[in-house]
């Protein structure tokens, strides 16, 4: 969260990090995040568990009476377990690439200047009746990501998300909103891809800081 300069991009982005995100103080405390709580997709209601850690780990599980399903990224192998059907395998393609993607502890409106990425005022406009600040970044993995900031909050209401290279566009909703330690966190999150509703998940307990090893998102044996 470095200090941006006084024009109408840096201008966002300083309020952003410091009124919507906490501050960089607070963010430098914040080391891991563990949620649980329900998903529902066109196949049902399922129960939800995932636990992620800077900078990009990330592991979580999909369960109900009859489905389990495990995911993780730890850093170099993204993964996946599906009951009875063996164990562990790496993911390849298109489904790795975008689950390393959205990997990332935070969002990609963090570390600016990193190499690699440009970020850019797009307008402020509307968004199902809020008047967000909508900034691009656009990233050498092929991905262009839209964030549509409350102007008045400065919390995120939407992220559009579009693969430049198969111009699949996934759309997430951020609402019901609260902070642990002073870190926000979207207790309903609905997402679509190209436009049809995939998942809306639900969350009931969220913990920060509760002692997330990096060991514990390696793939399985």
């Amino acid at each position: 969260m470095p200090e941006m300069g006084a024009d109408r991009l840096g201008s966002i982005l300083n309020r952003y990090y410091k009124e919507g995100l906490g501050g960089p103080g607070n963010w430098e405390k914040v080391v891991s995040l563990r949620v649980f709580g329900r998903l529902t997709l066109q196949s049902g209601e399922f129960q939800f568990k995932a636990y992620q850690k800077k900078p990009h780990y990330i592991k979580m599980t999909i369960f109900g009476k009859q489905r389990r399903m495990k995911m993780g990224y730890d850093g170099s192998t993204a993964w996946r377990v599906l009951k009875g059907q063996g164990g562990a395998v790496e993911m390849e393609g298109a489904q790795a690439r975008q689950f390393i993607h959205d990997a990332r502890f935070g969002n990609y409106l963090l570390y600016p200047y990193a190499l690699g990425k440009q970020v850019e005022y797009i307008d402020t406009v509307p968004v199902d009746d809020v008047i967000c600040h909508q900034i691009r970044v656009t990233l050498d993995s092929g991905y262009q990501v839209d964030y549509f900031i409350d102007i008045r909050t400065y919390l995120e209401v939407k992220v559009i998300t579009t693969d430049l290279r198969s111009e699949q566009v996934t759309s997430v909703v951020y609402e019901d909103y609260i902070r642990e330690s002073g870190m926000p966190i979207a207790q309903k999150v609905v997402s679509s891809e190209d436009g049809k509703w995939v998942s809306t998940l639900e969350l009931d307990e969220v913990k920060v800081n509760s002692g997330v090893m990096p060991w514990m998102f390696k793939m399985p044996k």
